[in-house]
């Protein structure tokens, strides 16, 4: 692959030509550069060497070099996200390529296809798991139906503990989660596949429902789209019927009548998706997905191929968007709650009947599958001990920035039902 000049290039190159314009002066001066013979000697046969060498490089020059220098191999590789190319995640996963092909000074050379462009959503991770693509993009509670743990990782319902976004990250950095992320699926699901934290997203919306609704008797019996897994489990015991589906089966889904209501990611998200024109009814507050954490898959054979300094900067790279996600999803999303607003739409806030009911139905999904599964039981134990040691302090200190902003800002975008 052609590639602009690196600096090292440049600066042989110019060596070359200093080196010769020097033997160059030398020559014309009758050797004055240095008065023993046979040193003289000596810089002519280096002028031939290095005319030669000036002229090589010069001939090179008219076409770029490779980027890449010392022999180092160029990967190109697919990456398959699990979200449509109209999602701002999509675009998250692109710059995170960007900055690895830069990073790497072109070793790594990621293509980003959306949902569907190799397979489907849903078949990312046993697409990674075979070596189909090396890398994929999704989000752990995908796979429940290969293990109900994995929901733990990505977005369980309340937090799972209570924990929040930031909470569950510090988590798997600090609390031991990691670890256990990547026995789930080595051990649990037992696929060659590493997993890495890379997108937070959340809090999810509760979703979009044709009539307003106040309470909990008026979703009972409505079919929903839900995330598959645990958020799907606790939905139905709350008395909805939950049904899984991708994004982009969303809207023609709800224009046939096989939903009658429907959460997706995010305002910004769900405005891509058009499901604003679906629905006039909207609210922010979910507790099915109050944290949402997208995943970065890599084959562990191909990760382990790779040499130490690449493999260091797809982490950095993955924990860059991480901020990158954070900082996204905070402008984005207000400003598609603004044009919601503008176009008429609906905004409230979840009514507070939903927390107690729907925490309580949490409740006994987790009890019983923590009597079934030792590991569910392992990595629940784990997120409650740290919520245990870290919660009391982080609801203290973001009370303090709630109080500062209804201060600043007393009217609240979401309205009572």
């Amino acid at each position: 692959m052609n590639r602009p000049l690196s600096a090292r290039s440049r600066l042989l190159r110019l060596l070359a030509v200093l080196l010769a314009l020097a033997l160059g002066a030398a020559a014309c001066t009758g050797g004055a550069v240095d008065d023993n013979a046979d040193a003289n000697q000596n810089n002519d046969d280096s002028s031939d060497d290095g005319g030669d060498d000036s002229s090589d490089d010069g001939d090179d020059g008219d076409e770029p070099v490779d980027l890449v220098q010392d022999g180092g191999e160029v990967i190109e590789f697919t990456v398959q996200t699990g979200v449509p190319a109209s999602s701002v995640y999509h675009g998250l996963v692109i710059k995170w390529g960007e900055r690895l092909e830069l990073m790497s000074g072109g070793r790594l050379q990621p293509e980003v296809v959306p949902s569907g462009g190799v397979v489907g959503a849903l078949e990312i991770l046993d697409a990674v798991d075979a070596g189909v693509v090396p890398v994929g993009m999704a989000w752990s509670n995908y796979w429940t139906g290969k293990s109900d743990s994995a929901a733990l990782f990505s977005n369980p319902p309340v937090g799972s503990t209570g924990m929040d976004q930031s909470t569950s990250l510090a988590w798997m950095y600090d609390g031991g989660g990691l670890e256990l992320y990547e026995r789930l699926y080595t051990e649990e699901i037992g696929v060659n596949v590493k997993p890495l934290p890379m997108m937070p997203m959340g809090p999810d919306p509760f979703g979009w429902f044709n009539e307003p609704i106040r309470t909990v008797a008026d979703v009972q019996g409505l079919k929903f789209r839900s995330p598959p897994g645990l958020p799907g489990l606790t939905f139905n015991r709350l008395g909805l019927e939950a049904i899984a589906m991708p994004g982009g089966d969303i809207v023609p889904s709800a224009q046939s009548g096989i939903i009658e209501g429907a959460e997706w990611i995010s305002p910004a998200d769900d405005q891509a998706l058009g499901l604003s024109d679906v629905w006039s009814n909207y609210y922010l507050q979910g507790l099915h997905q109050s944290t949402d954490i997208g995943e970065l898959l890599l084959d562990l054979d191909w990760w382990n191929e790779l040499p130490a300094d690449l493999q260091e900067m797809i982490l950095v790279a993955t924990q860059a968007t991480i901020v990158d996600s954070q900082n996204l999803s905070i402008t984005v999303n207000a400003q598609a709650v603004a044009d919601y607003q503008a176009d008429g739409i609906n905004i409230y806030t979840t009514p507070p009947e939903f927390y107690s009911e729907f925490i309580n139905a949490w409740n006994d999904v987790a009890a019983e599958l923590e009597a079934g599964d030792a590991f569910f039981k392992e990595v629940r134990d784990s997120q409650q001990a740290y919520a245990d040691k870290v919660m009391p302090y982080r609801l203290t200190i973001t009370e303090l920035y709630q109080n500062i902003g209804e201060t600043y800002f007393p009217e609240k975008v979401g309205q009572t039902p």
